[in-house]
């Protein structure tokens, strides 16, 4: 009787800790999901303000120009702002186009919600096995279920690490 109860009781103690990795690994998801939720809000004021750089540049630019070209004779400080107003609005508009900033942002977005996709799937499953499954299947069951979103949210961050966050598979 003594070796039933002692091996219901690491039998319980072998679920709790199956219970308790899967919870971790689910913790884990949700702060790497934040992270990226950060990247995407940081990413997306930088590129707001690109944006917002560039449309006034691109306004500014042809206004100065047109207004130098109108003058007999334009004071050489005039030509000087202008170029230098000509070449930041092409610098900003290069360096949009190059860094992707917007791009980058679409992709973050995309990774944490597939890993917040991921983190509301494993927690109803986990609830599921520990409400519909008896005690003999337990450890098992919360065992490949931890196995599978590890194996999930790997392949999440492998593609967005490997495309180097440009959305790609990583080919």
């Amino acid at each position: 009787m003594s070796e039933k109860r002692e091996s219901k009781e690491a039998s319980a103690d072998l679920v709790e800790d199956a219970k308790q990795a899967l919870i971790n690994s689910i913790d884990e998801i949700g702060q790497e999901r934040h992270e990226f939720a950060s990247q995407a809000q940081w990413l997306k004021r930088i590129n707001g303000f690109f944006n917002v750089s560039i449309v006034l540049l691109g306004v500014a630019a042809p206004a100065v120009v047109t207004y130098m070209t109108q003058q007999p004779e334009p004071d050489p400080s005039l030509t000087l702002k202008t170029i230098i107003i000509v070449g930041v609005a092409g610098a900003f508009a290069t360096l949009r186009g190059f860094l992707k900033w917007g791009e980058k942002y679409g992709f973050a977005v995309m990774t944490a919600m597939k890993l917040r996709e991921l983190e509301a799937n494993a927690r109803l499953e986990m609830e599921e096995i520990l409400h519909s499954t008896n005690d003999v299947m337990l450890y098992g069951k919360l065992s490949a279920l931890n196995r599978d979103i590890q194996s999930q949210w790997t392949e999440i961050i492998r593609r967005h690490l490997v495309s180097g966050g440009s959305g790609g598979e990583g080919d």
